[in-house]
């Protein structure tokens, strides 16, 4: 599937605390030209929400914040009587029912500038550079919701955003630093950060998109062409493989969160349109009837395409970080999945 000078992935399996399988295909970058391994850190996208939930259940377990605290406590800007309904949980379990009235398209721009201030003048650069700040300021005029919040699944990406503001005012210090300090190093993660649009990190992997009409030519397609791609707390965060298979480890171990949290976090909260899965706190809870329970996430950002799967029960974890979308995720899933049963490892 990925060629040894295309975009590539990286795939690790970890069974009982053991890595049984890491390995590198294709390029991280192609101009320089690096291969992928297992210290290149890509964008882990969405998987970041997995983070961020973990570090508000953590001050929450601190008696630092509530999960039934409402978003209009921290966000007295937002005038709607809705932010009152809307609590830390509903935002965790993607069941606001808060509108995401960004605006993707010219006619949808014009509108919002008329009622929101904005650093941008082109709606085609707010798409592509916009941060936090912006991309939450249209909730400054909502004043009404889809659904009653904790009644219906809409994954979305600004609540998430909010979180960000909630973590700062709950820890008493920037987000960046609590992130560092209480999830990152807590977790021994040594080659994990938040995206900064100045910075490259030393291995960091660029994501590609095939250019049409040309096979066997590929274009950059990150920050910079890629939409919503500078902000943090909904998908901004870059590690290695090997960090990652830290994270889970640390996660499920019970060395960031209690137990008890995480039993909450993996809990389903709401049921999905996945056929025999529904969401917690920041993941999938999947329970087929021929498998046992499934933990994991997804995570697309520009051309980034990122998967991780936990079987608590059999203590089996694999993930597939890929810098390019080409290929057919839940068909590889799937093929993982049939390997791991016909092995007996489930």
């Amino acid at each position: 599937m990925f060629r040894p000078d295309e975009p590539g992935a990286i795939v690790g399996v970890v069974r009982n605390d053991s890595i049984v399988y890491l390995r590198g295909f294709g390029k991280a970058s192609l101009a320089p030209s690096r291969p992928m391994t297992d210290s290149t850190m890509l964008n882990v996208c969405s998987i970041t929400k997995t983070f961020v939930v973990a570090a508000v259940t953590k001050l929450a377990e601190a008696g630092k914040l509530s999960l039934d605290d409402s978003v209009a406590e921290y966000f007295p800007q937002f005038e709607g009587h809705c932010f009152k309904e809307v609590k830390l949980r509903h935002i965790l379990s993607h069941t606001t029912g808060l509108p995401d009235l960004r605006p993707r398209n010219p006619d949808q721009w014009d509108t919002y500038v008329k009622r929101h201030n904005s650093t941008f003048g082109e709606g085609s650069d707010y798409l592509l550079y916009g941060r936090e700040e912006e991309l939450i300021r249209f909730y400054e005029s909502v004043d009404s919701l889809l659904h009653n919040p904790g009644e219906g699944f809409h994954y979305q990406e600004p609540p998430f955003m909010l979180l960000s503001y909630v973590i700062s005012q709950a820890a008493g210090m920037p987000f960046d630093q609590y992130m560092t300090d209480s999830i990152f190093s807590a977790a021994g993660l040594r080659n994990t950060a938040f995206f900064d649009p100045d910075t490259e990190f030393p291995n960091e992997a660029h994501g590609y998109a095939p250019v049409e009409g040309q096979p066997g030519k590929w274009a950059e397609y990150d920050y910079g062409e890629a939409n919503f791609f500078g902000t943090k707390a909904d998908g901004g965060i870059y590690t290695t493989a090997r960090d990652f298979a830290l994270w889970q480890k640390a996660l499920f171990g019970g060395k960031i969160i209690a137990d008890s949290t995480l039993q909450s976090a993996i809990t389903p909260y709401i049921s999905t349109p996945e056929p025999h899965t529904g969401y917690g706190y920041g993941l999938y809870i999947e329970n087929r009837p021929d498998r046992p329970e499934k933990i994991y996430h997804t995570g697309d950002n520009g051309a980034f395409y990122i998967f991780e799967g936990e079987f608590p029960e059999k203590k089996l974890f694999y993930l597939i970080f890929a810098n390019r979308d080409d290929w057919n995720r839940e068909e590889l899933v799937e093929k993982f999945d049939s390997i791991f049963t016909a092995a007996r490892w489930l």
